[in-house]
């Protein structure tokens, strides 16, 4: 194909601030990175805690004083819609930018996350002239009139992962601006050339200046100033469960509202009455997709005993049908791609480790890859790890990589049982053809979203999930970035106090 970097920008990617692109005050500047070859194929400015005091004095002004607050929900519709307009025409621009930057495989980008990315304008452009309150019966009847609204928060920060920041991205700030919020935008270092790109996008939409700000750089910079700032009145994060602690404790000075989306260990429990063939395919694409990058992977197998050594061996064959590459290169058959980072990657590769010494039986994978061109990147093959137990790391720590942890039960209870027994609750699925059966331990597993039969949402702005545990806090979709005002209205003229 054509040069993959015909759409980067030979000039430091800007920050963007009360609708203005500008460099940071320090002029500092970071290497995007591409993870399949670990080399810099651009730059953008990292902003400090001078820049994120400009954009929240922004993203203030426009709530504040500026036209955004005297919005109505019609007008702020129209503006999403061409938010819409301007990124489906860019398409091919940003799945180029996002493969680059992600190392990611380009036709899951241009057919799947842009057009999720772009779907995320479309489906908030319609929440945002249709947010309703009700109308509550009090104890006093036709006296008094209750209702209830919904507001916007105010100033949202909203942190953003490296693992998918331009479908995320859109799809949150999209709700964000819904409801009727400014936002700063805070994409990760890892990960943000897609954010910062964006923001050319919501210029040329014509959103009004400070309604919109992307400011680049370190969590320990960024992210703690916008956190810990009384002026930000909501911060969004999607991240590491450790992360989401920080800003808790960073958040208690000032008791601002927060939405945390943390990590996930997902058990994955197939009965043996499945087709089992199917039920692998399910099985791995469930821990392979994204490189295993993906908070609700399914990276707990719980296999019926009955079945358990197939399963097994048809997850093998599966695995071995995945070619590792540069995501550009799919004509030539490459449908697997890189981690993020070499950082990251150093990181699996200690988790593998820690299964082989921990007494889980190696599958498959857990070798390095050979072959030069893929051992420049953040490759780790399709790694299966057989009769892992609940005692051991892999089994109870994210890993956040394609590594598959397989466990066997016997009865329903103990499929349950060790479903239920980490500290994660993001999501999780059931694989059987006994409709009660899937609906009734459906309902038992201790997550906020689950999957009968299959794998991954297929609703994510119409039926976002929560999670539970140490997985997340905080509601899901637009009116997580709202406040509820409850207004009582008496209605009789001669009203007096019961006193």
């Amino acid at each position: 194909m054509a040069d993959p970097t015909r759409y980067v920008s030979r000039e430091p990617y800007k920050l963007y601030i009360g609708g203005e692109l500008v460099p940071s005050r320090s002029g500092a500047t970071f290497e995007i990175i591409n993870p399949v070859t670990n080399e810099s194929f651009a730059r953008a400015y990292q902003a400090g805690v001078e820049d994120v005091q400009r954009a929240i004095d922004a993203a203030r002004a426009a709530f504040d004083e500026g036209p955004w607050g005297s919005m109505s929900g019609q007008e702020r519709s129209r503006l999403l819609l061409k938010a819409r307009d301007v990124l489906a025409a860019r398409a091919d621009e940003f799945a180029h930018l996002e493969t680059l930057d992600c190392g990611k495989l380009y036709p899951s980008v241009r057919y799947f996350e842009v057009p999720n990315a772009i779907d995320g304008f479309e489906y908030s452009a319609g929440k945002a002239r249709g947010i309703e309150g009700r109308v509550v019966p009090v104890g006093d009847g036709p006296r008094c009139l209750n209702y209830v609204l919904w507001q916007p928060v105010g100033v949202v920060a909203e942190i953003l992962p490296w693992n998918g920041p331009l479908m995320m991205g859109c799809q949150k700030v999209s709700a964000i601006l819904a409801a009727g919020n400014t936002v700063i935008i805070k994409p990760s270092s890892w990960a943000s050339l897609s954010l910062l790109a964006l923001a050319s996008v919501f210029h040329e939409a014509g959103f009004p200046p400070g309604v919109v700000n992307i400011i680049s750089g370190p969590g320990s910079v960024v992210g703690d100033a916008l956190t810990a700032s009384p002026s930000v009145d909501m911060v969004s994060m999607t991240g590491g469960t450790e992360t989401g602690k920080h800003i808790l404790a960073a958040a208690a000075p000032t008791v601002k509202k927060l939405a945390l989306e943390l990590g996930g260990k997902s058990p994955n429990i197939v009965f043996s009455d499945v087709d089992v063939p199917n039920a692998a395919r399910w099985a791995v694409f469930g821990f392979t997709l994204n490189a295993g990058q993906v908070c609700v992977a399914g990276t707990r197998l719980i296999v019926h005993e009955d079945i358990y050594d197939e399963l097994l061996a048809a997850i093998v064959e599966q695995c071995r049908s995945l070619r590792p590459g540069n995501g550009f290169d799919y004509e030539r058959g490459v449908n697997f791609q890189s981690l993020i980072s070499r950082d990251h990657c150093a990181a699996v590769w200690r988790y593998i480790e820690e299964g082989r010494k921990g007494g889980a039986r190696l599958v498959t994978g857990g070798e390095p890859y050979r072959d030069p061109a893929l051992a420049k990147g953040n490759f780790v093959p399709p790694t299966v790890f057989a009769d892992v137990t609940p005692d051991m790391r892999i089994f109870q720590e994210e890993i956040f990589g394609p590594v598959l942890c397989v466990t066997r039960f016997r009865t329903e209870e103990e499929a349950v049982r060790l479903a239920n027994c980490v500290r994660y609750g993001l999501a999780g699925a059931v694989f059987t053809r006994d409709v009660a059966r899937a609906h009734r331990v459906a309902a038992r597993i201790h997550a906020g979203q689950l999957y009968i039969n299959s794998y991954y949402s297929r609703g994510m702005m119409e039926s976002p999930g929560a999670g539970w545990k140490e997985s997340g806090l905080g509601d899901a979709g637009v009116l997580k970035y709202m406040h509820p005002k409850t207004i009582f209205v008496d209605l009789n003229e001669k009203s007096t106090p019961p006193l």
